[in-house]
């Protein structure tokens, strides 16, 4: 369950942010809730209390009382690791949200794309964090850590994802399965295929070679970008 709240002192432009945030959620089916908050100060004692996990917070910047950067700063204070984006009619605190580090820093109003970017972002990192891909296929639960996977490959509507020990096959197409990745480590390098780069032996030209033996097509269109990214790793 990804769990977000949304804090505006303006109740017309908090209806429009959650509005969109809902409509970005469910046309990605991904299971979402959300919280509600116009008072700075009532938001920022909830997700300090630790009573519920949240994953993202949408916060506007300026408002009564306290501002969403010493929201922020209470939060990050008192341990609260939570990613942060701050929605605000003016970018003039936009350097203030590096110092609380902000996922994000998005203008009034805001842009569908925008908002999806930062959205889908932050779920991809509440995914990731646990360092485990969760899955299901038929009554069987999956919990399988990250470092195991050499690579994935789309088949139809379905993904294989290959380990040393078994291939799984997952009803859930592949875009949706390289959302859950976590993109330091996992690099589309062809349409059809997802590898691990913690297991290339070596990369030569369009095809990567896996420490067990296997070659991965490298798309020819993207292949220096894929090099990059490879050598930087």
């Amino acid at each position: 369950m990804f769990r977000v709240a949304i804090c505006d002192d303006e109740a017309t432009s908090l209806q429009i942010i959650e509005a969109l945030t809902e409509q970005i959620l469910e046309e990605a089916e991904i299971e979402y809730e959300i919280a509600t908050f116009e008072d700075m100060l009532v938001m920022t004692k909830e997700l300090s209390s630790g009573r519920d996990e949240y994953h993202l917070l949408l916060s506007d910047i300026l408002a009564v009382g306290m501002t969403g950067i010493e929201a922020a700063e209470e939060l990050r204070r008192l341990g609260e690791k939570i990613p942060i984006v701050f929605v605000s009619s003016t970018a003039e605190y936009a350097m203030d949200g590096y110092r609380v580090h902000a996922l994000r820093y998005l203008k009034k109003p805001v842009e569908y794309e925008r908002l999806q970017e930062a959205l889908l972002e932050a779920y991809r990192m509440s995914m990731n964090s646990s360092g485990f891909l969760k899955f299901q296929v038929a009554d069987k639960l999956y919990n399988l850590p990250f470092e195991q996977i050499e690579y994935l490959e789309s088949q139809g509507r379905d993904t294989n994802i290959i380990t040393a020990e078994e291939t799984i096959s997952v009803h859930m197409k592949f875009s949706d399965m390289e959302q859950q990745l976590p993109a330091d480590s996992f690099l589309r390098c062809h349409r059809s295929y997802i590898i691990n780069l913690a297991h290339v032996k070596d990369l030569a030209r369009y095809r990567f070679l896996t420490k067990s033996g296997v070659e991965i097509p490298v798309s020819q269109l993207q292949y220096a970008e894929i090099k990059n990214k490879f050598m930087k790793y």
